[in-house]
């Protein structure tokens, strides 16, 4: 080929045009947005689909929608636009959607879902119509009109991003295309008691999900379905935006669309991901070992076992006999075929589980043993009557008796542990309930000031200033569900709820406040397991008519947990009077109770809808307080209280009050047998385990050893007192009367306090010398005064001291005065 030559291009005119578009396309394409702000930080992210194609779609009059003309168009955007109210739809509007749709057929694709995402208007929410009004030379408030009817007329599908960053929500967002799309079923979902018993924001981050979902599936409201609504919520949650598609969900089922899914959100994600209920296949199988015939054997095990035991059980044993068992032998001897261990490899396999991957001293050792033995001795019994099933596979024990036997010493050890920590906090669980008491009255006080307060006003509660934030609504906007407060400072002394200058959460200290004192009293109270305690329902509030009395006895009823038993707890008044207010703090503002799901962590399973007593509305829905919630609130009590053991810091935590409850039952005389039934236990040792009462016989022994040295003790110490010393004897008890009551020091002691009787703790107050103490607090008030006039900083600090005895026998003198006065003359 030489220079004078012309080249045919072979190819045909079709391809010529069609890269000839496509060149055209990408020049014409937008572009998009820049993922840094103006100061280079990089922008969060609503969703994380804009670009991508919508979910395909069924629904032929959308097929229809797709291959429309750009005439046919703009006609089927006046026909919908002509439902508006009058004066809504004028010419303006419909060039404006002409402009949009003239610019879209310019793209190459057959539909306008196609020419939507090759425009490149998808991936620049922000910036895509300002470019765009620059282009075309239109104003971009009239572009914004043209493409929001283009999405509310159902012609493109924008990704979720878009649609939440766009301005579409500014101008006939996501509520109106409801309205529009599903006239009669927004109404419909809107006479729901669920939806008029939200908070106004929950009922509008509702409607915006379920028209975002409308508009990105073009589905109609009936055709939607839970994958649709799961696939949003993962597409749209980010680490700064808390999940707002709850209210959603329960609407949709309430209205029909998901009459079949799980109740609640949260109980479809969880049907939806990891956390469910494994067969036991799945369970041997993820540990990764290879196929055998004792990998089905283990299978087969568990299958057997399965009915008589709870999935959580089912889970943990899977986990020792197949993670820590038989993983560990394949890794130390990969040829192992069969249960029949070498001596050498049981001492390594015994070795490794010394210790964890991680170095430190594994704890399920013990537990470990004993469902190894369970193994081997389940498969030797079973072979007697399934011999063609389980004979092939008996085998020694890998280790002796006497290896169990040696968990004996630990098990005596832990129990020893459980059994001192209980002692340690018995004196410790008084201040704690006064400090739950505290924490629950303080959040009171705190929250109606600052519901009285307006903002910007400072108050002050219990030393600590606060400023209410509550500026104004913008219009249009839904109103907070929440009060707020800005921490401004505080006084010395003074127990700060939320650092100095961060704002604070007062709805949240207030509900803490009150869910705190209330999980603790119960636990006090009952000692149930905190499994049991999140499961009570209105219904467990019973009574009972006792025959001989006839007086009606409240008890509680405890749905069958851990052992599968139910059991009844009499109820002491202080139980029956907070539980009244539990019941009364989760009704709220409804006649009674509302539903609510409990999911079970441990089961993998979900409750029926029942009236829950602990529960509370969080985000639009109630939902049962869960086990982190309780042990941080519980957590937070003890340090209010500032507990220390030792110099060390003290928790409590819910099994914790189960010990304590144990060590006063039988601390106070109950028999055992009588507080293993209140517990729940089907074996006494197990009682005998929780409790941490002093062993009276050994003291009782140890005080008759005493008497006995007594009566062992010379004759002269035996001898008849003298008058002497009777006198002295006499003197000492005459002297005890003193201006403010009586002395109470021991005999033959000498008065160490020089007779400054104020200050003593021996003294008892004599309510009739109330007015007397009242003239020397009044004395020495003035003599403070007259100390700080004058600088006599010595005579201060003395005065003020003695202030604070006399403000305190004075309150006792108080408190002894009705009593005092009852007693007769």
């Amino acid at each position: 080929m030489n220079g004078t030559e012309t080249v045919e291009d072979l190819r045909s005119p079709a391809a010529v045009a069609a890269k000839e578009t496509r060149r055209r396309s990408r020049e014409l394409r937008l572009a998009a947005d820049t993922r840094t702000d103006t100061k280079n930080r990089l922008r969060a992210r609503p969703a994380f689909d804009a670009g991508t194609p919508a979910p395909s779609e069924q629904n032929e009059q959308f097929r229809q929608l797709q291959t429309m003309s750009v005439d046919e168009a703009i006609e089927w955007i006046s026909a919908c636009s002509a439902t508006d109210e009058p004066g809504k739809w004028d010419r303006r509007r419909r060039e404006a959607s002409a402009h949009i749709l003239n610019w879209l057929s310019r793209f190459p694709s057959d539909t306008w879902d196609g020419r939507w995402l090759a425009s490149g208007l998808d991936q620049a929410p922000r910036e895509g119509l300002k470019e765009l009004s620059e282009r075309l030379s239109r104003p971009e408030y009239y572009l914004l009109t043209g493409v929001s009817d283009v999405v509310r007329a159902r012609l493109v599908r924008p990704s979720y991003e878009w649609l939440f960053v766009s301005k579409w929500n500014s101008i006939r967002g996501n509520i109106a295309f409801l309205d529009f799309a599903e006239p009669e079923e927004a109404v419909r979902m809107r006479e729901l008691q669920l939806y008029q018993r939200s908070h106004e924001l929950l009922r509008r981050n509702a409607e915006n999900a379920i028209a975002r979902i409308l508009v990105r599936t073009g589905k109609r409201l009936g055709q939607l379905t839970g994958e649709d609504v799961l696939a949003y919520s993962h597409i749209a949650r980010k680490p700064e935006r808390h999940a707002k598609e709850h209210l959603a969900w329960e609407l949709l089922v309430a209205l029909g669309p998901l009459a079949g899914e799980p109740p609640t959100l949260r109980a479809a994600w969880h049907a939806n991901v990891s956390n469910r209920r494994y067969t036991v296949e799945t369970l041997v199988r993820r540990y990764g070992i290879p196929e055998s015939g004792v990998r089905d054997l283990l299978i087969d095990y568990l299958e057997e076992l399965k009915p008589n035991i709870d999935y959580g059980s089912l889970e943990g044993l899977a986990y020792r006999l197949v993670r820590l068992f038989w993983a560990e032998i394949l890794d130390l001897n990969p040829a192992q075929k069969d249960l029949r261990l070498t001596p050498e490899l049981t001492a390594k396999w015994h070795e490794r589980m010394q210790v964890t991957l991680e170095g430190s001293p594994r704890r399920e050792i013990a537990s470990t043993y004993f469902a190894v033995r369970a193994l081997y001795r389940d498969i030797a019994e079973w072979s007697h009557d399934q011999p063609e099933r389980w004979a092939m596979w008996v085998a020694p024990i890998p280790f002796p008796r006497a290896e169990s036997r040696a968990q004996s010493k630990q098990r005596r050890q832990v129990e020893a542990r459980m059994q001192h920590r209980t002692r340690s906090l018995t004196p410790l669980l008084p201040a704690f309930m006064r400090s739950a008491v505290a924490l629950r009255e303080r959040g009171t006080r705190l929250f109606e000031q600052t519901q009285a307060a307006a903002h910007g006003q400072t108050y002050m509660v219990d030393g600590v200033t606060y400023c209410r934030h509550d500026p104004p609504i913008r219009t249009g906007m839904p109103p907070r569900a929440r009060i707020w407060a800005d921490v401004i400072a505080s006084e010395e002394g003074a127990v700060l709820l939320a650092p100095i200058g961060k704002r604070a959460d007062v709805t949240a200290m207030e509900q803490d406040g009150f869910w705190g004192w209330a999980v603790a009293s119960t636990l006090k109270e009952t000692g149930v397991r905190a499994e049991e305690l999140l499961e009570l329902t209105q219904l467990s509030l019973r009574h009972y008519v006792a025959p001989n009395t006839n007086t009606i006895v409240p008890l509680l009823h405890i749905a069958p947990s851990k052992n599968d038993q139910e059991r009844l707890i009499p109820m002491s008044p202080e139980l029956v009077k907070i539980l009244v207010e539990v019941q009364r703090r989760a009704r709220g503002t409804d006649k009674c109770v509302p539903l609510s799901v409990r999911y079970d962590p441990y089961e993998k399973t979900f409750s029926e809808p029942l009236p829950h007593l602990f529960a509370r509305v969080f985000g639009p829905t109630q939902n049962v307080l869960s086990y982190a919630y309780i042990r941080g609130l519980l957590n937070r009590v003890a340090e209010y209280a500032n507990l220390q053991d030792g110099g060390l810091p003290v928790r409590f935590t819910p099994h914790d009050f189960r010990r304590l409850f144990a060590t006063e039952l039988v601390g106070s005389g109950l028999p055992l047998h009588i507080a293993a039934t209140l517990l729940g236990h089907l074996n006494l040792e197990t009682t005998r385990g929780y409790t941490a009462v002093f062993p009276e016989q050994v003291v009782q022994a140890h005080h008759a050893f005493i008497e006995r040295r007594r009566n062992k003790r010379p004759d002269y110490e035996m001898r008849a007192a003298t008058a002497a010393e009777w006198k002295e004897f006499e003197e000492h008890f005459l002297l005890r009367r003193v201006a403010l009551g009586n002395c109470h020091r021991p005999y033959a002691t000498p008065c160490v306090h020089e007779h400054a009787c104020i200050k003593c703790r021996f003294l008892q107050i004599d309510p009739d010398q109330a007015g007397r103490i009242e003239d020397m607090t009044e004395n020495a008030e003035q003599r403070l005064d007259e100390a700080r006039k004058h600088q006599w900083l010595g005579e201060v600090s003395a005065l003020e001291e003695s202030l604070v005895h006399l403000r305190h026998r004075r309150d006792e003198a108080q408190q002894l005065a009705p009593a005092h006065s009852r007693m007769p003359r």
